[in-house]
């Protein structure tokens, strides 16, 4: 045992315990034999030393000056990578603000050093909300963020070198990233694996979409990245999950015929992960985590970001889907606390949250209105709902606000025809121009790509193109500019083929079956050749618009025996009642069935991939319920 001999005073021996016991606050007997080591310190094959001026250490004090040492460098990397702000001179910002794409484009590569070299990125948006154990500093990434290039990556056996990696996270940055700028381009693909291998793995996931050099990655990484999104829900939620999930979910993979989509609960299962770890209160963030953290402003504003694009991505997939959505903006409850939310939110992010409330508001006033089977006052009532709704829409030139204005126009082709307003229609048309217009010039000018676009972006260009086709090919088109009307469809379905990744993704199919109903002659017609131009589909808000579109492609072009759903009973003299100004789809069914020799097998009636994407059940079911027993669906 190192040190000196316990001392004697007066006869009395003095107890010391080594320097490992006394920092365990253990019971040491190095006193009894001062010549070996005690007995703990035997059993541990430890050091045992008796020192005088030794001095147990505090863990947590140790622990809260590595925090404060942590946060100290966090600050000087912050302050050495980023230019100081208050040196431009006004007309410089005046300069920067008139740049156009090209140039704000070359700007982003430049403030992208992992293209070229691997420096030290300011890590200023990660969270210390993570468990303890898992608690990254830049102390442990520096060595990877200081080596000499991008490492190659391999997820499930499929390896990406590192030009490939460096080149995805450009085309990122370059196209994707701008739609919802949550991440930062000056922290290099090493660090970003350090921070969430999902994260950095979500990145290349994307950024492989439109990615010429190696186009095989498309069929290759989506289902291994789907698996990790799956495993991250029982898993320790990071804000780099939730990161990862907002990527994969806004930008998501193309999916063939027999694929399934995730893309509908994921969105509600990530608004809950991030209330988890409070992203909807980054003020009060440490309440919901287990070890201390200390954000910084830009930290705070990050996380508000985040929670803002969590919760315009429910909402949208709700709208795809044509199922009401909660009003998530009220949340939280807190006036203060929801004005101090807002206050950490983009003015751009702001925008589009207020505008799509007014659509989810919008949804489920209708829906309480009624839509199944309306009355003329529940259409007056409609009437007044979409006034008070469209008047809260600015007269701006948005692609967003022109996509707000079409969502809540389009609900008024739930009344029936001969409560339509000729003026209602004439608009209805020429907001589903201005989308499809819009769409077209922000891809020619490069502000946004179409192949890299969003889901809600794949949708937000189907619903124009399916109302114009109704309008078109019935007998609402004198009430339109047929012409522009025309011209726009075509370039609609022009614009299908753009933004198509693969022969069998969604954009691609619903673009061949628009150009076939447009060339068909049975579309919106009964078997007689009288119209049928009432939605059927009743119960899906927007979507019906759509749905309805591809039950027509289906019956005619699917392999489905007739134009009309199949009898819910044998008895044909019990068809629901109609009145003068219409006629039940349920008729002209029986009607047909009554005379034919052989009953058709219904069994695979709208068992389609493609009417599944917009969670259309499929299957015997979706004929056992009312869903055609209710009232006059397909009346004219």
């Amino acid at each position: 045992m190192s040190g000196t001999n316990t001392p004697q005073t007066e006869g009395k021996q003095i107890k010391r315990a080594c320097t490992e016991c006394r920092q365990q606050k253990a019971r040491c007997d190095a006193y009894l034999d001062p010549d070996n080591p005690c007995s703990r310190c035997r059993k541990m094959n430890r050091q045992c030393i008796i020192s005088e001026p030794f001095k147990r250490e505090h863990k947590r004090k140790r622990i809260s000056e590595l925090e404060h040492r942590t946060g100290e460098l966090q600050e000087q990397l912050r302050s050495s990578s980023q230019p100081d702000a208050s040196v431009l001179p006004e007309s410089s910002w005046t300069a920067v603000n008139d740049r156009r794409t090209a140039e704000s484009e070359s700007r982003l590569a430049s403030v992208a050093p992992f293209f070229r070299d691997a420096t030290i990125a300011p890590i200023s948006f990660r969270s210390f909300s993570q468990a303890a154990e898992t608690l990254q500093t830049p102390e442990s990434l520096a060595q990877d963020l200081q080596s000499s290039g991008t490492l190659p990556r391999s997820l499930e056996g499929h390896t990406i070198d590192s030009k490939d990696i460096d080149a995805l996270f450009q085309i990122y940055f370059r196209d994707y990233a701008r739609l919802m700028p949550i991440l930062d381009p000056s922290i290099t693909p090493n660090a970003y694996y350090a921070l969430s291998p999902f994260l950095f793995w979500a990145i290349i996931g994307v950024g492989c979409r439109t990615y010429p050099k190696n186009p095989t990655l498309l069929s290759a990484l989506p289902s291994k990245i789907q698996t990790m999104a799956l495993l991250t829900l029982n898993s320790t939620v990071t804000l780099q999950i939730i990161q990862g999930l907002l990527l994969i979910l806004y930008w998501p993979f193309p999916k063939s015929s027999t694929g399934s989509d995730l893309s509908f609960p994921l969105s509600a299962a990530l608004l809950h992960m991030a209330m988890q770890i409070g992203l909807h209160l980054p003020v009060a963030s440490q309440e919901f985590c287990k070890v201390r953290i200390r954000l910084t402003d830009d930290e705070v504003h990050k996380r508000a970001e985040t929670w803002g694009h969590c919760m315009l991505l429910y909402q949208r997939s709700c709208l795809i889907k044509g199922l009401p959505a909660f009003p998530v903006v009220d949340v939280p409850h807190d006036l203060d606390q929801r004005r101090a939310l807002f206050q950490k939110i983009s003015g751009k992010l702001q925008f589009e949250l207020k505008l799509q409330d007014v659509v989810t508001r919008c949804c489920i006033a209708v829906s309480q209105n009624g839509l199944r089977v309306m009355t003329s006052e529940q259409e007056r009532s409609l009437d007044t709902l979409l006034t008070v709704f469209q008047a809260q829409i600015g007269n701006l030139d948005h692609l967003y606000v022109q996509l707000a204005t079409l969502s809540i126009q389009s609900l008024n082709l739930y009344k029936s025809p001969i409560a339509q307003d000729p003026t209602s229609l004439y608009d209805l048309c020429t907001a589903s121009c201005q989308v499809i217009e819009s769409f077209d010039n922000l891809d020619k000018t490069g502000q946004i790509c179409l192949a890299a676009s969003g889901i809600f972006f794949y949708f937000g260009l189907a619903w124009p193109c399916h109302t114009l086709l109704r309008l078109l090919k019935t007998s609402f088109s004198r009430y339109i500019d047929v012409e522009r009307a025309k011209a726009a469809l075509f370039l609609g379905i022009s614009l299908h083929k753009r933004m198509s990744l693969q022969n069998d993704d969604l954009p691609a199919r619903n673009g061949v079956a628009l150009t076939q109903l447009w060339n068909s002659n049975r579309v919106f017609k009964k078997p007689n050749g009288s119209e049928a131009i009432a939605l059927r589909i009743r119960s899906r808000l927007t979507g019906s618009v759509v749905l309805d579109g591809l039950v027509w492609w289906r019956e005619e072009f699917g392999g489905f025996v007739g134009i009309y759903p199949p009898p819910l009973t044998d008895n044909p003299s019990n068809p629901p009642g109609s009145d003068g100004s219409t006629t039940s789809n349920m008729n002209a069914a029986n009607g047909s069935a009554a005379s034919a020799t052989i009953k058709p097998d219904y069994s695979n009636f709208l068992d389609d991939p493609m009417l599944a994407e917009f969670g259309w059940p499929v299957g015997d079911d979706v004929l056992s319920g009312s869903l055609w027993a209710e009232g006059p669906l397909g009346t004219v």
